[in-house]
């Protein structure tokens, strides 16, 4: 019979908060860079020209139909053919940005989609060029609709970090899986990494919605203005 000891949880919790650390920074440089991919992205693909939307739709096709772990392993394996070789937490991050970059896009995308196209040729009417529409009219309506789809792909983000492991990255998963393959506590291990996942995740969305009831009492004071 099987005894639940999760004492190996307490000797090990140093390496544990090691793998937080990690897989937050890689998390959240990650975040940052995806959300200015997604931005220029969906810039490109609204009101770029004729080719740049071209190029734009086939980089978020080509990310969106080719597994992430493919995607980490080329930037990781294949890419110093051809430059410098880059440690793997650099890596990682290259990858998961290039990946949730491409539907992070398309988020904005549909959001932008929603705004009304009057909205747009009013600004050109008034002498805006396409950068400053973009930036002054037309994206931040779009935000305002599609923070609950841009918390999923952050969300989405923090549990595909998982995936750096692979490439010997110390993350969370990382200590998880070899502490419990060391000292055969496979129970303890993954139902504590599920938690801290969950935690981690939860604030995301936590904030998030925040974000959405305090832009949603924005709205309802502009409205009665």
């Amino acid at each position: 019979m099987y005894e639940i000891d999760f004492n190996v949880i307490v000797n090990a919790l140093p390496q544990l908060i090691k793998g937080i650390k990690t897989t937050l920074f890689i998390s959240l440089i990650s975040s940052v860079v995806a959300f200015l991919i997604g931005f220029v992205i969906a810039f490109l693909r609204t009101m770029g020209t004729a080719s740049l939307r071209a190029a734009s739709t086939i980089y978020v096709e080509v990310i969106r139909n080719t597994p992430l772990l493919i995607q980490l392993y080329f930037v990781y394996k294949a890419l110093p053919g051809f430059g410098p070789h880059l440690n793997p937490v650099t890596c990682g991050i290259i990858a998961l940005s290039a990946y949730t970059g491409a539907y992070i896009s398309e988020v904005f995308r549909s959001g932008i989609n929603s705004v009304n196209s009057e909205q747009y040729q009013a600004a050109r009417g008034l002498g805006l060029n396409k950068l400053e529409t973009f930036n002054l009219v037309i994206f931040p309506q779009a935000i305002r609709v599609v923070i609950p789809p841009l918390a999923s792909q952050f969300i989405n983000l923090v549990k595909n970090s998982s995936l750096v492991s692979v490439i010997a990255v110390t993350d969370l998963f990382y200590i998880i899986y070899k502490g419990a393959v060391d000292d055969f506590r496979f129970f303890e291990f993954f139902v504590v990494g599920a938690f801290l996942y969950m935690a981690l995740t939860g604030f995301i969305a936590a904030t998030a919605n925040t974000i959405e009831k305090f832009i949603s009492t924005i709205q309802e004071k502009e409205v009665r203005i």
